[in-house]
């Protein structure tokens, strides 16, 4: 059932007509009419919220129905599995080479994983992408590790701490890895790195410089 087929039968439930719920939500009759047919097709947050208590039902589950709350949360419970695998490949080889590893979670510090050995203070930072099915996959990947690679990039620009020696950027995606292989970072004195991993097969692909 679609999300639109889902708001008329809820509306004819509580004895409702568009008319009126667009007078007491404030959200126009035309855009109900849309909704319900399937012309809109992403409904805004604030749509959903006007609706919610003259439909008496609870904004969360209209956000849940529309899309919004299943869709995040099952892309995040995918990042911190694809997350937690990578670390459980990258760990024993820093290891076995010498580095003292420490784990992060965001916060001050950039990178998921700080490995150290004397003063070199290497950073790696998983990133996880969503594969799409899309027509426009090739597009969409290439606008989506640019802007997160711009982010990045600019987030290094104005860390301020002195110690860090190296930065890596993980991926377990070979066209994104192609991508950010592109778009190396231009002004940046740190040494910045872009990581291949192969989650499936549990190991390190390849491993390039991006700058100097």
């Amino acid at each position: 059932m679609s999300f639109g087929e889902y708001l008329k039968q809820l509306r004819k439930e509580k004895s409702i007509s568009q008319r009126e719920l667009a007078e007491k939500s404030g959200v126009s009759n035309a855009e109900i009419s849309r909704i319900e047919t399937g012309g809109r097709q992403k409904i805004s947050p604030d749509v959903l919220r006007a609706i919610a208590p003259i439909l008496e039902i609870s904004y969360e589950e209209l956000m849940d129905k529309a899309g919004y709350i299943s869709s995040n949360a099952n892309f995040m419970s995918e990042h911190r599995e694809a997350e937690e695998r990578f670390i459980e490949i990258v760990t024993p080889k820093l290891i076995m080479d010498g580095w003292g590893v420490e784990y992060t979670r965001r916060g001050p510090t950039i990178g998921d994983i700080v490995a150290k050995k004397g003063k070199k203070e290497w950073h790696i930072d998983y990133r996880y992408f969503r594969i799409r099915e899309d027509n426009d996959r090739h597009f969409r990947y290439d606008m989506r590790a640019r802007e997160t690679l711009w982010r990045t990039y600019g987030r290094l620009a104005v860390y301020d701490k002195d110690d860090i020696s190296k930065y890596t950027i993980a991926v377990s995606d070979e066209k994104i890895y192609e991508i950010v292989l592109k778009y190396p970072p231009k002004l940046l004195r740190l040494k910045v790195t872009a990581m291949l991993i192969n989650l499936e097969e549990g190991k390190i692909i390849d491993e390039q410089i991006l700058n100097g």
